[in-house]
């Protein structure tokens, strides 16, 4: 009987084991999202760290709700004392391509001035296998595409 016992044990962990090892990696968009980098549409330069001379973050929560806080004056591009806040909704779709997870879009509802894109209070976003957040939406009329990576 404790022979038995034995390999039953054994079969257990391996089971776990190989189970564990088959899962696919989790994404996940909810939680604080800060810029980490900008790349320029005209000259195809990357700004990281301290180049970047203004903080900005989104906040995803659960109820299909999103904040976005940002120190940039959208029209004129200056550093605001203060971050300015914007509200709104958003949607996330699967996607089936190599690269990107989800594609996201955001809905402003308030201070929709703050929708970096070409015009109107929509922005797309895509969630990377990279896990990162891309918005793109300024690059069809010649914009900054914005890297933002999850806050740890």
């Amino acid at each position: 009987m404790k022979r038995y016992f034995t390999y039953l044990i054994l079969l257990c962990f391996i089971l776990v084991g190989c189970n564990r090892d088959d899962k696919e990696p989790h994404f996940n968009v909810l939680g604080y999202w800060n810029i980490s980098s900008i790349n320029t549409g005209w000259t195809n330069e990357v700004l990281v760290g301290e180049k970047i001379e203004f903080q900005e973050r989104y906040i995803f929560n659960d109820d299909g709700t999103f904040i976005k806080f940002s120190t940039r004056n959208q029209s004129t591009g200056e550093r605001l004392n203060e971050p300015a806040q914007a509200l709104g909704v958003y949607e996330s779709v699967s996607l089936k391509d190599s690269d990107n997870v989800f594609e996201l879009t955001l809905t402003f509802e308030t201070n929709m001035g703050m929708a970096a894109n070409c015009g109107g209070n929509v922005e797309t976003l895509v969630l990377t296998k990279e896990n990162k957040l891309i918005n793109n939406s300024w690059t069809p009329c010649d914009g900054p595409s914005f890297v933002y990576q999850k806050k740890q």
